[in-house]
């Protein structure tokens, strides 16, 4: 079934597969570390982009002991789930919950060190304009020297995955940023996303403003860690720190 994206994010089936997720993954735990090298002050306030029950908020609070964190989402009931997990995991006190598009710039400017856009949020933004308008919002809201750190679904992975997408790159003069353009979901639940390429990952960040972007895919990461990883069968995402000029 086709849905759009708030609709498919506020059903109790689909947050309840949010709800199984309650760590932070080995590669999240490594922008959260590069994020803090790179800060040039203590990280104190985090914006927390597509938060959904709270998975990363928990880590987030735990790696940084910051004195606020702001957490988004475009889903009411995955916000009202995300309160529930705050008061169980005692940091509701230092976190504030909003229901927002995060297309929507309705935040002080320069207010926070950090800026996390996990979970794969921007493949569940198929337009290119409202994807860059975000990687804005994620600029402003940032202090000089503060840090955007993120995950996005790659276009380099499984072998079907891969080959629809070589393919449709062949089409680029006539697709443009469209080539990443396609139907994902589960669940049974069809929603349009978009699977980012390497150049266009960095050129979209760069675009927004930010400079020393490091983007790694999930093959990558592990290579350097020395794990094995086969990008055949796993997800094979993107991650991204980027650095917003001081």
């Amino acid at each position: 079934m086709k849905i759009d994206n708030k609709s498919f994010w506020e059903k109790s089936t689909i947050i309840a597969t949010q709800e199984v997720l309650q760590q932070a993954s080995d590669f999240e735990l490594y922008l959260f570390d590069e994020a803090k090298k790179r800060t040039p002050s203590t990280i104190q306030n985090i914006k927390i982009f597509g938060c959904g029950t709270g998975r990363e908020i928990h880590p987030a609070a735990t790696f940084f002991n910051p004195q606020y964190i702001l957490a988004s989402d475009i889903s009411e009931n995955m916000i009202l789930k995300c309160q529930e997990n705050l008061e169980k995991w005692g940091i509701a006190a230092i976190t504030e919950t909003v229901v927002a598009d995060a297309v929507v710039l309705n935040q002080p400017r320069e207010s926070f060190q950090l800026v996390t856009l996990l979970n794969s949020m921007l493949t569940y933004v198929p337009q290119h304009e409202s994807r860059l308008q975000i990687m804005r919002n994620a600029h402003e809201l940032l202090v000089p020297g503060g840090q955007f750190i993120g995950v996005v679904h790659h276009q380099i992975g499984s072998p079907m995955k891969t080959v629809y997408f070589r393919l449709r790159s062949l089409f680029r003069p006539f697709l443009g940023v469209k080539v990443g353009n396609r139907m994902t979901g589960f669940n049974g639940f069809q929603v349009p996303g978009y699977y980012y390429a390497v150049a266009d990952l960095k050129k979209d960040l760069l675009v927004s403003g930010f400079k020393e972007v490091v983007i790694l895919s999930l093959e990558e990461f592990y290579h350097q860690k020395g794990q094995p990883y086969n990008r055949k069968t796993g997800y094979n995402n993107l991650i991204f720190i980027a650095t917003k000029p001081e």
